[in-house]
């Protein structure tokens, strides 16, 4: 399979040069497009990122949400009334009139596991492509280059016969009657 499978293996792969350390055929068929590669980076790697800075500022900096202590809280009294608060997912305050106003703080809490869902959600097509997919599509792909090959080998032995002919020929007459034979 020498021609027709490094045919087939431009022909399907995204990469110029090939792995020629390898001879599993199976590791030489790249049936991702270099734009799905693209897409899923981004897709998956963004919203991974941006909870990784969300959870690197948290512990590096430390809350971000603070309630409102009253001002002859002390400094433990105001870190329990912040940490209620962020468990009980309320912040507390009043407004400019002077009432008493409830914030709930579940979205603040929750947008960097939402962002670890959607990722996992971003990266779940890619796993069904090649757990699902892939097989298939490799062994149809490996008959056609079985085919591929037998088919180039079938000409090649063509065209060197046609050589011999030409060879043990004197004459283009008689060249020519053993070619339409």
């Amino acid at each position: 399979m020498s021609i027709a499978n490094t045919a087939a293996q431009a022909m399907l792969s995204d990469a110029l040069l090939r792995d020629s350390n390898g001879d599993s055929r199976i590791r030489h068929l790249e049936l991702d497009l270099p734009l799905d590669k693209v897409i899923k980076f981004i897709s998956v790697g963004l919203p991974l990122l941006l909870v990784s800075m969300a959870f690197a500022r948290e512990i590096s900096i430390g809350p971000q949400i603070s309630c409102f202590p009253p001002n002859n809280f002390t400094v433990k009294q105001a870190a329990y009334v912040d940490t209620y608060c962020w468990d009980s997912l309320m912040h507390h305050e009043f407004d400019t009139d002077g009432n008493f106003e409830e914030r709930s703080l579940w979205v603040h809490k929750m947008f960097p596991y939402s962002l670890l869902v959607m990722a996992t959600m971003m990266y779940l097509p890619a796993v069904i492509w090649r757990y699902l997919a892939v097989p298939s599509l490799t062994s149809d792909l490996f008959f056609i280059i079985d085919e591929l090959d037998k088919s180039y080998n079938r000409s090649v032995r063509l065209a060197q016969s046609i050589l011999d002919l030409k060879e043990q020929s004197e004459s283009p007459l008689q060249f020519q009657a053993e070619l339409e034979r």
